[in-house]
């Protein structure tokens, strides 16, 4: 497995290659492709580690340094190097970098606390959460602390559905990622009273319907899984009730509304991400294959 980090050198930096390593440790070919991403008004393009990198342009012994201090932070046995270039967007430079190297995901550190209280995306991540090819994986401070509870491990995926068309190839897609680090799948969905048409006497049989239909498409799907549907006053609450273990990472499709193959992260995605203090990913919209 491969993935490219977004890295600044500094403490989301850090981060970011924590994760990354985390995430590859363990899968086939594992590797980590480092990313330092500057604006354009500073035109350079370079490869670390390697030999003569074919170019005329002369390095700042700044940027040798970041890479340097970049590839120190990888473990032991995971393979990396570090790409540094110019360019114009640094979101749509990970992108280019990301297909370029055929990375499976892009990895960024450091999620902003809003002042209510949760974490969002920065600038660079919310970009990317809404035009990504790629699934898009991101760390906060507390979520590094309960990956590191768990020695640096990740110790199950939690895939988070809705009860609409799409849920199918999310299940599938967290279904393989579990089964290449061989760990369990939860897969949980949250229902908001509001949302359910009957009132509240209705709220029983509409989580039953849910917890019915993902029960379908687990077995249709061969696979193990625990299923949570949990119902709530609000999203908010029903997310808070949503209980953690060391080492989880919690994987959110996109909006059925996005481009075919690109992320385009919705607003209940977007409130999720805000309450989560996990390790999370964002992959693109799924074909659906029913």
């Amino acid at each position: 497995m491969k993935l490219l980090v977004g890295y600044t050198a500094d403490e989301r930096g850090a981060e970011a290659i924590e994760l990354a390593s985390a995430l590859v440790a363990g899968t086939k070919d594992a590797f980590v492709q480092i990313a330092i991403v500057l604006p354009a008004a500073a035109p350079f393009t370079a490869v670390y580690p390697g030999g003569d990198h074919g170019y005329e342009t002369i390095l700042s012994a700044q940027v040798d340094r970041w890479a340097a201090e970049a590839l120190a932070l990888v473990p032991e046995g995971i393979g990396a190097s570090v790409a540094a270039r110019s360019v114009p967007s640094i979101a749509e430079g990970l992108i280019e970098l990301g297909e370029e190297f055929q990375a499976h995901g892009i990895v960024l550190g450091g999620r902003k606390r809003h002042l209510g209280g949760f974490f969002m995306p920065g600038a660079i991540a919310n970009a990317l959460l809404h035009s990504s090819p790629l699934p898009v994986f991101m760390t906060s401070p507390a979520s590094l602390d309960n990956l590191r509870e768990a020695g640096g491990q990740i110790t199950r995926l939690t895939a988070f559905v809705g009860d609409r068309p799409g849920a199918r190839e999310i299940i599938s897609l967290a279904a393989r990622l579990a089964d290449a680090r061989d760990v369990k799948l939860r897969v949980a969905n949250f229902v908001a009273h509001a949302d359910v048409s009957t009132g509240p006497a209705g709220i029983d049989d509409h989580v039953r319907g849910i917890r019915e239909y993902l029960d379908d498409l687990v077995k249709e799907l061969g696979i193990e899984a625990i299923i949570e549907v949990i119902a709530s006053g609000s999203i908010d609450t029903a997310i808070n009730k949503l209980s953690w273990q060391p080492g989880d990472l919690a994987l959110l499709g996109s909006a059925r509304l996005a481009a075919h193959r690109r992320l385009f992260i919705g607003p209940k995605a977007h409130r999720i991400l805000g309450h989560l203090n996990v390790p999370m990913g964002v992959v693109p919209h799924l074909p659906s294959t029913r």
